[in-house]
């Protein structure tokens, strides 16, 4: 896997452990103390938003626009 940053890792555990998460849930998860080792940066939204692209760029999640604003999945292969 390649070298991901601090906020995309934290992502990417809330996604798996509940995928199919907006936006707002994901930076509502983040603040969750059981998170707070990875999640430093990323319960903000501009940090969230860098993370969550770099991980679509990696093709590891996708987005998709919907009611609720974007939703996002991870990418099993």
């Amino acid at each position: 896997m390649p070298d991901l940053s601090r906020d995309a890792q934290c992502v990417l555990a809330i996604l798996k452990e509940e995928d199919n998460l907006t936006t707002s849930e994901i930076l509502e998860r983040a603040r969750n103390p059981k998170f707070a080792d990875l999640c430093t940066d990323c319960a903000g939204g501009d940090a969230f938003v860098v993370a969550a692209n770099q991980l679509v760029e990696q093709n590891l999640i996708s987005k998709r626009f919907g009611k609720g604003g974007y939703r996002w999945h991870l990418i099993t292969s």
